[in-house]
């Protein structure tokens, strides 16, 4: 019996070899459906990467309608077994004395082909879901790394230029930022109101080396994990500075994030719009500022009193102080096309603009409206400011 299964086993054997499907060269590297010659320990395919040592190298044939995989790595982790650490592809490069820095744990690149049109791809591709495996994503040009999902790095990200995606073809429901948000707050207060502040990040906690690891190895891990906290310290010991979180979130809850650890994440970058938007409003009240502070000056150098000038009278308003309604009444003249009770907060900042016509004497305010203290208010008619007084609310 015996000899009948050595019998059959050495006639496999031979029927493989005379097929050219099985390899074994006299250095002992092994090939599978290769060339002549190996370069690799164990290679799968016709394969020829040029002047490289390789440990297993694989390139298997083109299927159509297929996805054609090179090297396959796959864990099914068990919920059962809490203490183990699973790699689906584990690379480690250990560099002992090296003068330069290629070193790579992973690496992956795409060519250019030599002719044709190159539609696109990526050297590493990552996915937070195996259904990308059935439908990958499509790519448009060439990237060195391209990720589907959330990306999380722990330590500095470093870059020459960061872009985000702001192409109108890309989005929908635009429109231009108002001028007041749902809560009747303009861009600049909620700026305003923001809580900036500076801090100094927590550091990391590393698990300690255990005993039960062998000697030299555990010599080598201390080593690296001295360096990862010399890191970790550098980075620690800067001073940050930002806005509150938890405090952004209630002015402009879209630009914060929580994270699937439960922390908060800032968009810093979308808050660049809302600075160009306060600015936009500052101008405009530094304008009508300029604007008023050159009637004034015209008035003056004239001598005439701009009211009596024109027919055009503001006057005190009624009850002054008041708590919850007062009367600004004034007089227009006549053919007045443009006209408005504007009201100014003490530093000259626009709060209300009431438009009115030559059919009306008066207009009401509740101090509802504007909140207690003093503030200031303008009949201007064709953008000429004819008269100010102040009123208080109490």
């Amino acid at each position: 019996m015996k000899r009948r299964i050595l019998f059959s086993f050495l006639l496999l054997f031979f029927a493989i070899i005379a097929n050219a499907q099985l390899r074994v060269s006299s250095d002992g590297n092994v090939g599978i459906r290769t060339l002549p010659s190996t370069s690799s320990l164990l290679t799968v395919g016709s394969n020829n990467i040029g002047n490289a040592s390789l440990g297993i190298a694989s390139s298997p044939e083109v299927v159509a309608n297929k996805n054609n995989i090179g090297v396959d790595g796959a864990v099914i982790a068990n919920s059962s077994y809490t203490n183990n650490t699973n790699y689906g592809v584990l690379g480690i490069v250990s560099p002992i004395n090296c003068s330069h820095g290629r070193n790579y744990g992973v690496s992956g690149m795409i060519g250019y082909p030599n002719g044709g049109t190159f539609f696109g791809g990526t050297g590493v591709y990552g996915a937070h879901s195996t259904y990308f495996y059935s439908y990958p994503t499509n790519i448009y040009g060439a990237y060195a790394g391209y990720f589907t999902g959330s990306v999380y790095i722990s330590n500095n990200l470093t870059a020459p230029n960061l872009f985000t995606t702001s192409d109108s073809r890309l989005s929908e429901n635009l429109v231009s930022l108002g001028e007041r948000d749902n809560s009747g707050k303009t861009t600049l207060e909620n700026i305003l109101n923001m809580n900036v502040v500076e801090y100094n990040l927590k550091g990391r906690q590393y698990e300690e080396i255990s005993e039960n690891v062998d000697p030299e190895k555990a010599e080598e891990l201390r080593k690296e994990l001295e360096y990862l906290k010399k890191e970790d310290k550098e980075m620690t010991s800067r001073r940050h500075f930002g806005v509150n979180a938890e405090e952004l979130q209630k002015l402009y809850p879209d630009l914060v994030l929580e994270g699937q650890d439960g922390y908060l994440s800032v968009n810093y970058s979308e808050l660049v719009p809302l600075l160009i938007r306060s600015i936009q409003v500052l101008k405009q009240e530094l304008d009508e500022v300029k604007s008023k502070s050159k009637a004034q000056k015209r008035a003056q150098a004239t001598g005439i009193n701009a009211s009596s000038a024109s027919g055009n009278f503001l006057y005190q308003n009624a009850p002054n102080p008041f708590k919850e309604q007062t009367i600004i009444r004034f007089k227009l003249a006549e053919g007045v096309q443009d006209a408005s009770v504007c009201i100014f907060d003490m530093t000259g900042k626009t709060l209300k603009k009431l438009p009115i016509s030559s059919g009306m004497e008066s207009v009401s305010i509740g101090g509802y409206e504007l909140g207690e203290g003093m503030f200031l208010y303008s009949l201007i008619v064709n953008g000429q400011e004819i008269d100010t007084k102040k009123m208080v609310i109490q």
